[in-house]
């Protein structure tokens, strides 16, 4: 029996993958036929190796739900885009090596017609670029002034909070790191400088137009080289209190309430913290830039992650490329400026096909309050490569009228590489887990050049 002949169809967008093998519960997976069976050549269906996956993430001790979004790939040891809901149990592969990745999504005063010039888009690139540091190993530093020790520490103990931002601009203010004592690593120690960098990859700043005409700026960033080596260091930790070998990130879980739990958890939570203010001194560095080029004014909307573990209703939620879907009257919103209609969720999809933002239905339940945090890798990098013709891409991104601060188009980054996010985008709406506020168009990206 294949593995889509064993899910259960449960209703339009939601199939269950009951107890199988290794399995301590069901997982329920969100997903409409077509992004489940295929359609045509550019839209393959679901990766088998993604059910293995989805078997290891319903297999770790203390695991009590595990939800997969509609924008699931193969990942390392859970899929990209699942939600792990554990009791006592940490899993530092459903939170992964970007500890705390996400988004801040700018509103402007601005409209289309604003910024139809391109020579001034051309010069918003610019000006964004002479403030922030883009690429990968790129740090703050070669930009502005380095982070003092002090700096440091207020930002990785109280984030948002050390830059006198509250939870009606972003997810929260801060995650407690319960023992100041911890010793950071100090190979994450040394990246502190890179607060306030974009990084590479699929990290950008995008400005974008809404349906209505608005314009909006999107960026995607992380806790950066902070982030990645404190993960780093508990895999190889965790490997060796397992008895595991090297490179093995897929099966390690750590009781939270032994020593090596109660340190991952607060150095997660630091580079958490480091992530949503890395986020915050970008947004504010782009507003300026937009109100220096085009005037008008421009603030942070919201700030949201998608590689997170939290503390939810006694339990850890971790979350590896979802993104949190509170909708109105959660309990976690009261007292917030989204307590009667839900919080913000943002949603890139790709530089050529846009992206959005989401409200939560109360469905969202359904699927531990998360959605997907993307439209969902479609190619490889490698294969990106290999496949797509450089001409044909910039021709396309050229007519679209999309600028870039790279000279061609990173063909990994392309609309080819990701699953069409209307499809994806319509399963979410199917399942009854959120409703699409706005569609939002590209017309400049900064990307993080590798």
């Amino acid at each position: 029996m294949s593995w889509i002949q064993r899910l259960e169809k449960v209703s339009e967008g939601h199939y269950v993958l009951p107890k199988t093998k290794t399995m301590r519960v069901d997982a329920d997976l969100f997903l409409s036929d077509k992004l489940l069976h295929g359609e045509g050549p550019d839209s393959p269906g679901l990766e088998e190796a993604v059910f293995s996956q989805v078997v290891n993430a319903a297999s770790f001790p203390g695991v009590t739900r595990v939800a997969v979004t509609p924008d699931c790939h193969v990942g390392y040891g859970v899929p990209i885009g699942t939600v792990v809901e554990t009791d006592g149990i940490l899993l530092p592969t459903a939170a992964g090596y970007d500890i705390g990745c996400g988004m801040v999504q700018l509103k402007t005063t601005l409209t289309a017609e604003d910024v139809a010039d391109p020579g001034k888009r051309r010069q918003w690139i610019d000006q964004v670029i002479r403030r922030i540091a883009v690429g990968v190993g790129a740090s703050r530093a070669q930009h502005q002034r380095k982070v003092d020790a002090r700096t440091f520490a207020e930002v990785v103990r109280h984030g948002a909070k050390a830059l006198g931002r509250t939870n009606s601009t972003t997810e929260r203010d801060f995650i407690p790191v319960e023992d100041d004592r911890v010793d950071i690593p100090e190979r994450a120690a040394g990246k502190r400088d890179q607060l306030g960098s974009l990084g590479g990859g699929n990290h950008f700043t995008e400005m974008q137009v809404d349906e209505e005409g608005r314009v909006w700026v999107m960026l995607h960033t992380g806790s950066r080289g902070f982030g990645w080596n404190i993960a780093k260091h508990f895999f190889v930790e965790g490997a060796r209190e397992r008895g595991l070998g090297s490179r093995s990130e897929d099966f390690i879980w750590l009781d939270a309430e032994t020593r090596l739990g109660r340190e991952y958890w607060n150095l997660h939570n630091m580079a958490a913290n480091f992530a949503v203010a890395n986020r915050l001194i970008i947004g504010e560095a782009v507003c300026a830039a937009l109100e220096d080029v085009f005037g008008g004014t421009a603030d942070i909307y919201y700030e949201i992650s998608h590689n997170l573990i939290q503390k939810e209703a006694g339990k850890f939620v971790a979350r590896k490329g979802a993104t949190r879907a509170f909708p109105k009257g959660h309990p976690s919103l009261r007292k917030t400026s989204w307590e009667h209609t839900g919080h913000p969720i943002l949603i890139p999809g790709s530089m050529e096909t846009g992206s959005a933002i989401l409200f939560a239905e109360e469905g969202a339940a359904k699927s531990i309050y998360s959605v997907n945090h993307g439209s969902g890798r479609r190619l490889s990098r490698g294969e990106a490569r290999r496949v797509l013709r450089q001409d044909e891409t910039d021709q396309r991104m050229a007519e679209a009228g999309i600028l870039l601060n790279t000279r061609n188009t990173p063909l990994d980054e392309s609309g080819p590489c990701y699953k069409n996010l209307d499809d994806v985008l319509e399963t979410v709406e199917m399942a009854g887990l959120a409703r699409v506020a706005h569609r939002l168009t590209p017309v400049a990206c900064i990307k993080g050049t590798d």
